[in-house]
């Protein structure tokens, strides 16, 4: 095998593209905050996305055969040090984090407990909402994941001990962003959550109706955007983050046709969307 087919397995079967993807957002919210991303903050970004991708695959590999054979073939081979890997993942990032600050450490545990109850689940949740994983209920599996990920301008602000209006209001954005991208991979994964009943927009709706959804939270998402340059909430450099939507529309584009690799699409196209975060916005701060 060629040496960048092992770097791209890797990258993309591997979880890294979706963890430097979470680093990139941190670093996105850090600029917007008018501070400098550090090492620091980019490395437990990367560790806590990547124990948390690492705790749902280890979990849920035997459903994932289905609808993922090459990914759950891939990870199959290191399955028995998976355990290790989200523990390790976890026990430096928290390890950092006791660095930085007490109420920097707790509010860390909250992503920890939203991973756990989404990827192992508790029965304590079958009196809430009458399912043992946050991913089993219709919804509650996007919403979820967005939440987690909207929590990063906070998190960014306990780290450097404060916070301001552009930070916070960047939350609901990457909530919207996070709902469009999740949907699309509900998509992808429709056959598969039918066979272990996990109920999702695609299972429910049907596909055309969910590609509708996506589209109009993409719009959403870009009159928020909007909304705030013109109130002038965010600095005037965020409007490089008006990409994102476009983005997503044009590969929401390409995975509506008939013979789309949805493959690609979802795990590489729509995840390297993260990745666009950080430089969107240091380019806005140098031209705008």
């Amino acid at each position: 095998m060629r040496p960048l087919s092992v770097v791209y397995r890797e990258l993309v079967l591997g979880g890294h593209l979706l963890a430097l993807g979470t680093a990139s957002i941190a670093g996105a919210a850090a600029y917007l905050f008018g501070r400098s991303p550090t090492v620091v903050l980019l490395v437990m970004a990367y560790l806590f996305s990547f124990g948390a991708y690492m705790m749902n695959r280890s979990a849920e590999m035997d459903q994932d055969l289905a609808s993922h054979p090459e990914r759950t073939s891939y990870l199959a081979k290191r399955r028995r040090v998976l355990p290790a890997v989200v523990a390790a993942s976890f026990l430096v990032g928290y390890a950092l984090a006791a660095t930085v600050s007490l109420i920097f450490f707790v509010a860390l545990l909250v992503p920890l407990a939203l991973s756990l109850l989404y990827s192992v689940g508790s029965k304590r949740l079958v009196g809430v909402i009458g399912t043992t994983k946050l991913k089993q209920k219709l919804l509650l599996k996007n919403v979820s994941i967005a939440f987690g990920w909207s929590l990063i301008p906070i998190l960014v602000g306990l780290y450097f001990g404060g916070f301001d209006a552009p930070l916070l209001l960047l939350g609901p954005f990457i909530f919207l962003r996070l709902m469009t991208n999740t949907i699309v991979f509900d998509i992808r994964d429709a056959e598969g959550d039918r066979e272990n009943a996990v109920k999702t927009l695609p299972t429910e709706l049907g596909v055309a109706r969910s590609f509708d959804v996506v589209g109009a939270i993409d719009a959403l998402s870009a009159a928020y955007l909007v909304a705030l340059l013109v109130v002038g909430l965010v600095p005037s450099f965020a409007l490089t983050l008006i990409l994102l939507p476009i983005y997503s529309a044009i590969y929401r584009g390409f995975a509506m046709q008939s013979n789309a690799n949805l493959g690609f699409i979802c795990d590489v196209v729509a995840d390297a969307e993260y990745i666009l975060w950080g430089p969107l916005i240091y380019i806005g701060k140098l031209l705008i």
